[in-house]
């Protein structure tokens, strides 16, 4: 259930005009949309070490009220299985929390990591505005810890 849809959709495509607005510029960084449609957003992210993209699928229902949730996917829009997602840093491989057979992200903007009942001393609510937490925000730093040395991908 949607806490309420209009907001939810006015703050998704709020968060996605950035990108949208500029894509050469996040392209040179290495984002690139694929798939834009509330509340739905897919990025193609690209390793610096091979030149590939993985597609980091984004889930922002009830965004006005929680944050978006990300998984990778395949060319197909399925989840990538167990031994096809990144590890390490904050992306977890699956099963996530809520029991589904995909990866998440384990990193504050998340949904998963404010859900975490470790992680309740940042509410989303107060840091959802700011730059680092917003959709963007959240998807150029999935881009840089993507690119970190701790960060396995097979």
């Amino acid at each position: 259930m949607i806490v309420d849809p209009v907001l939810s959709k006015f703050r998704f495509e709020e968060g996605v005009s950035t990108i949208l607005q500029s894509p050469v510029a996040y392209a040179r960084v290495g984002i690139r949309v694929t798939e834009c449609e509330f509340p739905h957003l897919t990025v193609a992210l690209k390793r610096k070490s091979t030149g590939a993209e993985l597609l980091l699928r984004v889930g922002a229902d009830n965004y006005d009220h929680l944050p978006p949730r990300g998984w990778w996917v395949d060319g197909r829009g399925l989840p990538l299985r167990r031994d096809e997602v990144p590890v390490g840093g904050g992306f977890q491989e699956p099963p996530n929390p809520y029991g589904e057979k995909r990866g998440w992200l384990c990193f504050p903007g998340w949904r998963e990591y404010h859900d975490h009942p470790s992680h309740h001393d940042i509410p989303w609510h107060s840091v959802r505005d700011s730059c680092g937490y917003s959709l963007a925000g959240s998807i150029v730093r999935a881009l840089h810890d993507l690119n970190g040395d701790e960060v396995k991908v097979p």
